[in-house]
């Protein structure tokens, strides 16, 4: 009676070193695929896509602006004034304003895919232990990868970059108030 309480003992222990190696593995598989070079060359794309996005949106935004000014210099007679210089130091600092901020946004959706990137990883590696194996990991966590990726974009994206140029919209504004009380 014994030896085969022993057997059935090294047979369990057999069983709960191989459901570990198991796990082991597939925390291994995942970790790898979360810690590729690929994923952060993906990381990296993303952020100078976001980066990208952001200043086109300013220098589209300034352009409006630039335009709206001079318009509205010129409607007021104030060309060439102190005006004139006061209004455009204020777009210069709006605009170095802007870029900072399209810099903060670009860095923040990089944070935000990391951090999804980290929860899913957490995620897979808890399903690892409750005995998920590596052939089944290893889509999961691809797929995980590609969800987060799109769902980190689309956030950036509707964050948007807002409208940097406030000063220019308020002398425009007044412009045209002026030049419809002129008629």
């Amino acid at each position: 009676m014994g030896s085969s309480s022993n057997s059935g003992q090294r047979a369990a222990e057999q069983a709960e070193r191989e459901r570990q190696a198991q796990i082991s593995a597939t925390q291994a598989r995942v970790n790898q695929i979360f810690d590729s070079p690929d994923r952060a060359a993906q990381r990296d794309q993303f952020g100078a896509a976001l980066r990208d996005l952001f200043n086109q949106d300013l220098q589209r935004q300034k352009g409006v602006a630039d335009r709206d000014l001079k318009f509205a210099l010129a409607r007021s007679g104030q060309i060439g004034g102190s005006r004139q210089i006061d209004a455009g130091r204020t777009m210069g600092e709006e605009y170095q304003r802007g870029v900072l901020e399209a810099e903060r946004r670009a860095q923040g959706g990089v944070a935000d895919l990391m951090s999804r990137d980290e929860q899913s990883r957490l995620q897979l590696a808890g399903l690892a232990q409750s005995g998920t194996n590596v052939t089944a990991a290893a889509p999961q966590a691809a797929g995980a990868l590609r969800a987060n990726l799109e769902s980190a974009s689309a956030d950036a994206r509707a964050g948007g970059l807002g409208d940097w140029f406030g000063s220019v919209a308020e002398d425009k504004r007044a412009s045209d108030t002026a030049a419809v009380t002129r008629r």
